[in-house]
């Protein structure tokens, strides 16, 4: 033991699989690179969209923690992230609950003289209720704690609400439309932004709670409520216990918003709090950790995941591949971020599709670029950008990275942002195949764009990510900037804007897609309705064209939720890519023209 120590010189993230070997836990331990700590943290997440975009947040809390000589240990509950299972697993909150415990048992077997919980929302109100029944801890964060299952539910069914109404609101479903199905759920199970909850795990979430005033969870408790938030009974009772204090915290909406901005101060109140106590530093003994497990599934084959690290700047990715190694000339699927969503995608779906064709025989890569998700921010660059100015030197690491594991040909998936990236990708050095879902293809300074969207550092210089991209090689970025000066006045014209655009400004989408197809890429488009009216406004002769000759399969899917955290529609679209990856690229590319283009274009 040591008495005191300066701060540790670098925080090193390891990457590992906690828990049972037929349902393994992926997790991540931040800890200093002398391993000399006072405490181990353990970090419990929230659910759904809530925790896909507070992510990077945790993420940000667990490496500061590190830096301040406490190890944190950041986990994924089963059925969610990287972690095993799925979300129609029967048992899912008794495996939550007991991931917990399994949690704060490894934290304790690093030997650390205290043991600490920050819990986040629904993460909150797990730690409290697996603690009330298992024994307390040292320290406990309620980090904008649900009081209960219950009440987490029902804010969810309300957020599900406002995103219809506000997707009604901006045009984007006109009145009496609805998206996927519109159908209410007629077995109790309960769909919200991002999550499926099946009916027997509503039932077992709604009961669990934070234990009232009377029973004491930790030595030390912190609750971080929202400012101007009413406190909830429950919640309220805790308050006389004299162990526990309360703080009004700001920013907690924008945490849990698409921005997803971090909070300073709040991640500065927490890592004050758990730091504060002054003890021994002891050297912990890091667990030895699995780098590759196996995912067994009943009916169908095994699958073997691991992490990579991809380049120089140490991105983050998952490899999914066959139990049994695939063939050399199977093509390795690259699945990309969407906007500021990890490498999970939206709802799980990378994962879920990075198992289901691995057990089919191919390869799957999902991955963060840099300043997303799990991987690094480049040096001088902001973290959680939407469109990273550096995205093409990413792609390049990855690239590298993927077929030295094995095979050299590739296929870029892309919602949104991610599409836009696969086919500035495919345009500098084509790839077997891109399938592009909602691609955001148009972008320019025009138009005010949502904070951090484009790299803040080079908005300064004077030139968009896009153009500053325009400057090393993509071809749809440096049309874009080709007539900027002209813009406004072009606008004031009506219709005039769109013909500079389309001809002059931008390689039109059905430009961009013949390019790609020359090169002998295989282009599968996937678009809702309203997407599907923007890329083929003014168009339509050129792509039809396309797919006759089968250069393009195109799919529209009516009243798609854009970012595809509507089940009935992400199920539509992941029948089609499954269709076009199994039948396309792993086996039917020798099929010639009429093969390729048999899909078509649909409404």
């Amino acid at each position: 033991m040591t008495a005191d120590a300066g701060p540790p010189n670098e925080v090193e993230s390891v990457a590992q699989w906690l828990g049972r070997p037929d349902r393994p836990l992926f997790a991540w331990l931040d800890v200093p690179d002398d391993d000399l700590v006072a405490g181990v943290a353990v970090i419990c997440p929230t659910m759904g969209l809530e925790a896909a975009y507070s992510a990077r947040a945790l993420r940000d809390l667990g490496r500061r923690l590190a830096a301040s000589r406490w190890a944190a240990l950041r986990l994924d509950y089963a059925g969610t992230g990287d972690s095993a299972g799925t979300w129609t697993d029967p048992g899912l909150v008794a495996e939550w609950l007991q991931g917990v415990r399994g949690a704060i048992g490894c934290a304790r077997s690093l030997g650390a003289p205290r043991v600490a919980v920050v819990g986040l929302r629904l993460g909150a109100t797990l730690a409290a209720a697996e603690l009330a029944d298992g024994g307390g801890v040292d320290d406990l964060v309620l980090w904008d704690p649900c009081a209960s299952g219950r009440k987490f539910l029902r804010e969810q069914r309300a957020l599900w609400a406002f995103l219809r109404d506000q997707a009604t609101e901006w045009g984007t479903l006109r009145e009496g439309e609805v998206w996927g199905s519109g159908g209410e759920s007629t077995d109790a199970s309960l769909e919200a932004p991002g999550i499926l909850f099946s009916a027997g795990t509503v039932a077992e979430l709604e009961p669990v709670a934070i234990a009232g005033g009377d029973r004491s969870l930790a030595s030390r408790e912190l609750l971080l409520t929202r400012e101007g938030r009413k406190l909830d009974r429950v919640l309220a009772e805790r308050l006389a216990l004299p162990h526990v204090e309360t703080e009004q915290i700001a920013g907690q909406e924008a945490l849990l918003d698409v921005d997803a901005v971090t909070p300073e101060p709040t991640l500065e109140r927490i890592v004050h709090w758990v730091t504060e106590p002054r003890g021994p530093l002891v050297r912990i003994e890091r667990p030895t950790h699995q780098t590759t497990v196996t995912l067994r599934s009943e009916g169908r084959p095994s699958v073997r995941e691991r992490p990579l690290d991809m380049g120089s700047a140490h991105l983050f990715g998952v490899l999914s591949e066959p139990e049994h190694q695939a063939e050399p000339s199977t093509p390795t699927v690259v699945f990309l971020n969407v906007g500021r969503i990890g490498h999970e995608g939206p709802a799980r779906l990378w994962v879920d599709l990075s198992r289901s064709w691995a057990a089919e025989g191919l390869r799957c890569v999902r991955v963060d670029f840099s300043g997303i998700g799990d991987s690094p921010t480049r040096p001088g660059r902001t973290e959680l950008v939407e469109f990273p100015a550096d995205a093409l030197e990413d792609l390049d690491d990855i690239r590298r990275a993927v077929t030295a594991e094995g095979g050299t040909e590739l296929v870029l998936v892309g919602l949104c942002s991610g599409g836009y990236h696969a086919i500035e990708s495919a345009l500098a050095a084509p790839v077997a195949s891109v399938c592009l879902i909602n691609p955001a293809i148009t972008y320019y300074r025009g138009v005010q764009h949502p904070e951090r969207r484009f790299e803040p550092n080079v908005e300064a210089s004077g030139l968009s990510d896009r153009e500053a991209w325009g400057s090393t090689r993509p071809f749809v970025s440096t049309a874009l900037s080709r007539l900027a000066p002209l813009r406004d006045a072009a606008r004031r014209v009506p219709g005039s804007w769109w013909v500079l655009k389309r001809w002059f400004v931008t390689a039109s989408p059905g430009r961009m897609f013949e390019r790609l197809a020359r090169s002998g890429v295989d282009v599968l488009v996937v678009s809702g309705s309203v997407e599907e009216r923007k890329l083929c406004e003014g168009e339509r002769r050129r792509i039809g064209a396309l797919i006759r000759k089968g250069g393009l399969s195109m799919e529209t899917i009516p009243n798609l939720e854009h970012t595809l955290l509507e089940r009935t529609g992400r199920d539509r679209v992941s029948a089609l890519l499954h269709a076009h990856v199994t039948r396309r690229v792993a086996g039917a590319r020798g099929a010639g023209p009429a093969g390729r283009g048999a899909i078509g274009l649909r409404r």
